[in-house]
């Protein structure tokens, strides 16, 4: 666990081994969520990017409207 002490204007900052090791720069977003007294800071991505990881882990082949399509028809979007 890593210690960080919050600065003037309520700012903390991500120690850069951890921006390089989740791929995070200047301008990238974050999502922040609040669990008991916990604060969780997450990587914001796109899930077109999500998706094609797991496809490629998978060695599979994906196709973006194919999976849009498939979503709009299950949950009638």
């Amino acid at each position: 666990m890593i210690e960080k002490k919050i600065l003037k204007k309520g700012q903390v900052v991500i120690p850069k081994d951890i921006r390089d090791l989740l791929g995070l720069h200047e301008g990238d977003k974050v999502m922040i969520d609040i669990e008991g007294d916990i604060i969780k800071i997450r990587k914001k991505g796109n899930i077109s990017e999500k998706l094609k990881t797991i496809a490629e882990k998978h060695d599979k082949k994906i196709n973006t409207q194919e999976i849009k399509k498939s979503l709009k028809d299950r949950y009638q979007v």
